[in-house]
């Protein structure tokens, strides 16, 4: 297709859009991924220490039901109640499993995961301990057994409640991370769309630079012929530029010269012709 100065215009336009719609989708995504960066902090940085909380509580909670369950007397009369103490601390440990396997799936790196695994290892160490307890329990609060028992409780119960309190400490840590990667996501995309910026500006000013030299070059060396040949001066060369319609112009300048200097010769030719025979007839009388 010929280069024509209507494609060159709707070229460079079409590049420029172009340009921008490159601009406009690196921009769009950037957006994307900073919103997908506060989400995964949101759902990952925050749920962590929400659960880590949680988990703090219901083990407080659960320590504090089998508190009041020792503080019983092994009564039929205070029976129902121990009951629903156990009941309770057992709900309790049950939704401390049920937060700590959650953590763990969405935990994003292995140091998280291990520490939300000792809560686990802990929870279940003391279950075995509450159930050793309650079965020596049985047995009465007063004997050997229920004094061991009520023994390895405590350091078991101890064991649970540091774990708790490291996990919150974790999730602190993992919601404060997760606050960091926003920020350097943030950077990170700002910086993507400031050079995508500049270089789309930097090459939208290139192709409107080589499209008007393109222009102006020739149409300014057609006006300076237009100028030279308008005061009498045919020696001047005239350039093809370009291989559009400007370039088209540029041979019909030429053709022009060419006729002007041809009509100037015959008219010399035509003019010395005629004086010649001018003076032919003047020597002739």
């Amino acid at each position: 297709m010929k280069p024509t100065i209507r494609n060159k215009v709707m070229g460079g336009f079409g590049g420029a859009l172009t340009l921008m719609a490159i601009l406009a989708v690196i921009s769009g995504y950037s957006v994307f991924s900073l919103r997908q960066s506060a989400n995964r902090a949101t759902r990952v940085g925050a749920r962590l220490n929400s659960m880590a909380i949680e988990i703090q509580v219901h083990n407080l909670e659960a320590q504090r039901r089998v508190s009041n369950y020792m503080a019983l007397a092994p009564t039929s009369e205070n029976q129902q109640k121990r009951e629903m103490y156990i009941e309770e601390a057992a709900f309790e440990i049950h939704e401390i499993e049920s937060l700590v396997q959650k953590a763990e799936e969405i935990a994003p790196t292995t140091s998280l995961r291990t520490q939300f695994q000792r809560i686990a290892q802990a929870t279940t160490e003391y279950q075995q301990a509450l159930n050793k307890v309650i079965e020596a329990d049985k047995l009465g609060s007063g004997t050997p057994q229920a004094k061991e028992a009520n023994e390895a409780y405590e350091d078991i119960a101890e064991q649970l409640h540091e774990s708790a309190e490291d996990g919150e400490l974790a999730g602190k840590d993992a919601s404060h991370s997760s606050l960091e990667e926003i920020d350097r996501t943030s950077k990170r995309s700002v910086t993507v769309v400031i050079g995508i910026s500049c270089l789309a500006l930097t090459l939208c000013l290139l192709a409107s630079y080589r499209l008007a030299r393109a222009i102006l070059v020739p149409v300014d060396h057609l006006k300076n012929v237009a100028e030279n040949v308008s005061m009498g001066n045919l020696d001047i060369a005239v350039h093809r530029y370009s291989d559009d319609e400007i370039g088209d112009l540029a041979d019909s300048f030429a053709r022009m010269v060419t006729a002007v200097k041809f009509f100037r010769l015959e008219a010399a030719e035509a003019n010395k012709t005629s004086h010649a025979a001018a003076a032919g007839n003047g020597g002739a009388q």
